[in-house]
């Protein structure tokens, strides 16, 4: 049997529903006096202190709308909400609806929303309803939830508990947001923000969380930059154009050398995808670099797994290598400039400590049959038992990159890819006139900043990075005017650059798909 499921609030309904009962139930002075009492509910949801029902139920009591609904079937009116809600429907998802109705399809509507709410909206349409239940004494709505928040995973049980094993069905679902993800996951045929007869799923990710990020990154380098150089900081960027091409050339040629790394691991694990798209999957994955710990990368897996039906828990484990080498290369990258490091009186103790957790790293990494046993035995353990056959799968491609003479060489190209960036520094810090200072000094200042950033796990090191940067010049002789500029280029030319490559790549991937 084929069943058409909708979700309500954004999909069938232009608005939320409940927001709409919120600005109906009350005049202006009653909202603004609810919208205080909910306040901290909501401060407190936002924070993920109190989850999403309990914060609902504080706003149906605050708004009082239970008390609206009841005193309007006392007077025999359904019509409270229902007009409001019958203009806020969307011509083309009622045409879609209504398709599936003269198919013979079954159609339900699933929604967060309670059914005081919607089921007068159900029956005029003629569906079935499946949402947030509330409590009903005595006739009368209560502004207590009996039921979970039906959002998210909740949305498939209802409909297993309400149809039975889905397997038996073929779900057409309808949905826009988050909330729906688990639901569109579920359907043979997902429509994501779409009425079309062409399935559409719900997508890997989504690039609508950078723009605030950047905006801010950007008003942040500016005001930094414009309290270092003032009204010379635009001459001074146009004076450096030839300095920049060739540091952005620089970093291309480190990515390059970075692709050639990753290409080298995922040889390890005899996987050999078309090197077309794996270029372009990889350099994607940058479009989420500025993540706490760069996690977002891990969208280049689903996309292996997507374009080149390449299994997700080795692609994994190959990432986590990359990172790990990543942080390997920058403490040798330290250790090889010990007397520098020494000559800037920073702690001994400290150098050698990390020099130490390398080399017991890679021994214990490389030879170590205990430790992987046992990460092996934990694993199982704590995985749920559907993804213990995965776990497998990525703990067997881990013990294939494990490998002393793999991670070394892995480790070493890291090195030329993390110093190609530096040259690009000191390229930049040598163009704005300052003088006293090395390329081995400037690629210190950048890649212990990178080490301190990533260990920060902010966003892409922000804020960290170009402090550590800024702080790690400026000890080397280099005035802050000089410093200031040339750190905020060179988080231009790397990590900013990169993000807008991967958003390009993925853009055109999005295109191809």
């Amino acid at each position: 049997m084929a069943i058409a499921v909708f979700d309500v609030d954004g999909t069938l309904l232009q608005g939320d529903c409940l927001l709409m009962a919120c600005r109906r139930s009350r005049g202006a002075l009653g909202t603004v006096l609810a919208v205080l009492i909910c306040m901290p509910w909501l401060i407190a949801w936002q924070l993920r202190l109190i989850k999403t029902g309990r914060c609902k139920e504080k706003v149906i009591a605050a708004f009082r709308i239970c008390e609206a609904v009841n005193q309007a079937a006392l007077n025999d009116r359904q019509d409270w909400l229902l007009p409001m809600l019958q203009r806020q429907l969307r011509d083309e998802a009622v045409q879609r609806l209504q398709w599936h109705q003269k198919r013979g399809d079954r159609v339900l509507l699933c929604s967060a929303s309670p059914r005081l709410l919607l089921q007068p909206l159900a029956d005029v349409l003629g569906v079935e309803l499946l949402c947030t239940e509330l409590a009903k004494v005595d006739g009368l709505w209560q502004p207590q939830l009996v039921s979970a928040n039906c959002k998210g995973s909740e949305k498939v049980r209802c409909l297993e508990a309400h149809l039975g094993p889905l397997k038996h069905f073929t779900i057409e679902a309808y949905g826009d947001s988050r909330g729906d993800r688990e639901l569109l996951q579920a359907a043979a045929i997902p429509h994501y923000r779409s009425f079309c007869t062409e399935p559409r799923p719900y997508p890997a990710f989504s690039l609508g969380a950078l723009l605030p990020l950047i905006a801010l990154t950007l008003l942040s380098y500016g005001l930094l930059g414009s309290w270092s150089q003032g009204d010379k900081l635009l001459p001074l960027f146009l004076r450096l154009w030839p300095q920049i091409s060739v540091g952005l050339l620089l970093v291309l040629v480190s990515y390059t050398v970075r692709y050639g790394r990753w290409r080298l691991l995922l040889a390890a694990l005899s996987l050999q995808p078309p090197i077309a798209d794996d270029a372009r999957i990889w350099m994607g994955s940058y479009a989420f670099t500025a993540t706490p710990g760069k996690s977002g990368e891990a969208v280049r897996s689903w996309l292996l797994k997507q374009n080149c039906n390449i299994p997700a828990p080795p692609t994994l484990m190959a990432l986590a290598v990359e990172r790990l080498t990543d942080g390997t290369s920058v403490l040798l990258i330290l250790l090889f400039n010990l007397p520098l490091l020494l000559r800037w009186k920073l702690p001994l103790v400290l150098l050698c400590t990390l020099g130490l957790i390398a080399v017991i790293g890679f021994w214990l990494l490389g030879w170590g049959r205990w430790l992987r046993s046992l990460f092996w035995s934990t694993a199982n353990k704590l995985l749920p038992e559907k993804f213990v056959s995965a776990s497998g799968d990525g703990l067997i491609a881990l013990r294939q990159l494990l490998r002393a003479r793999l991670l070394l060489t892995a480790t070493m190209i890291g090195v030329v890819a993390w110093s190609l960036e530096g040259l690009s520094l000191w390229i930049l810090i040598k163009g704005i006139g300052a003088g006293g200072i090395n390329w081995n000094e400037a690629t210190i200042a950048h890649t212990a900043a990178g080490l301190l950033g990533a260990l920060s796990l902010l966003p892409g090191g922000l804020g960290s990075t170009e402090a550590g940067t800024i702080g790690l010049l400026n000890l080397q002789g280099v005035p802050l005017a000089v410093a200031t500029p040339a750190t905020l280029l060179i988080r231009l030319m790397t990590l900013w650059f990169a993000t807008g490559l991967g958003v390009l790549c993925l853009l055109w991937q999005e295109r191809r798909s």
